[in-house]
């Protein structure tokens, strides 16, 4: 049996990037407008992940432009899929509630006027110019003479920033707090499949809190939409004890899969690598 935590080389992680782009391009250009983009949304959050452990081997020039393409990108297709979110957060919360719903009201409101302001085409169109800029940012790339070590240090990284955020988060209940948080638990879960640890029992965990996070903020967008205007105190304690359920829920998870701190969970995966390749010299296995 392989080792479970197989390093790629940073040539190998440039070459999937720009790969991993070119597709995205391909799949821009064949999207109408008005169609979901979805499938675009979450290969622009991996490949903003994957340049993070990149970022130690590029030159700074190179991975600001990159990153403020995939951010462009990710910006100009956020808005409709936002609005569609919101509704489907609505209907989770009244869903055995009628069409008065008051939740379902505001995030069916939020979505019409998101329609009637922006125009999907021009959307698309700033999304396929940025992921053109970042990919050509990429062609010419010189990779740095850093030792392919730093992509696990970038790694333990993401895991220990994800691990702080989350406590920070989870003692202040902040909604942005929780946020930022949530933002590199998906760093953390798409950093884990790239490095092919075959611990598909923890990502699927990751998944769940990812979800569970994403809930979270769902809650929240809907409160703001609320703002300024009266809901009765049913709908007001309906909001209040589900986001108290994703709170204790998210909780839980943080506890069981940051409970490490970076270089434990480093030497925990670097073990298991080990005692599951018995004729590798090293844990950590760099290949192309």
């Amino acid at each position: 049996m392989g080792a479970l935590w197989i390093v790629p080389s940073k040539a190998t992680l440039l070459a999937t990037e720009q790969s991993e782009l070119e597709a995205l391009a391909e799949l821009l250009a064949a999207t109408k407008p008005g169609e979901s983009v979805h499938g675009a949304r979450r290969a622009i959050k991996q490949l903003r992940s994957l340049l993070r452990l990149l970022r130690p081997a590029l030159e700074m020039d190179t991975y600001e432009v990159t990153k403020h393409g995939l951010r462009e990108a990710a910006r100009a297709l956020a808005g409709h899929r936002r609005a569609e979110a919101l509704v489907a957060a609505a209907g989770k919360l009244e869903a055995k509630d009628g069409h008065s719903a008051v939740w379902r009201g505001f995030a069916a409101a939020n979505c019409a006027a998101h329609a009637a302001d922006g125009d999907p085409a021009d959307a698309l169109a700033v999304a396929r110019a940025a992921i053109s800029g970042a990919s050509a940012s990429l062609e010419g790339a010189v990779l740095l003479p850093a030792a392919d070590e730093t992509i696990v240090e970038a790694f333990l990284s993401s895991y220990g920033k994800a691990r702080k955020l989350l406590r920070k988060g989870l003692k202040s209940e902040e909604p942005q707090a929780l946020h930022e948080a949530r933002k590199f638990v998906v760093h953390h879960l798409h950093q884990l499949r790239l490095l092919q640890t075959g611990n598909e029992r923890r990502l699927a965990k990751l998944e769940q809190l990812r979800e569970a996070l994403g809930d979270l903020n769902d809650l929240d967008e809907l409160e703001q939409l609320a703002a300024g205007t009266e809901v009765t105190s049913k709908d007001a304690r309906r909001i209040r004890k589900a986001r108290e359920r994703l709170l204790s829920r998210v909780e839980r998870a943080a506890s069981r899969l940051f409970r490490l701190k970076s270089k434990s969970f480093g030497k925990r995966l670097g073990h298991a690598a080990e005692a599951h390749s018995p004729h590798s010299p090293s844990a950590l296995q760099a290949g192309e």
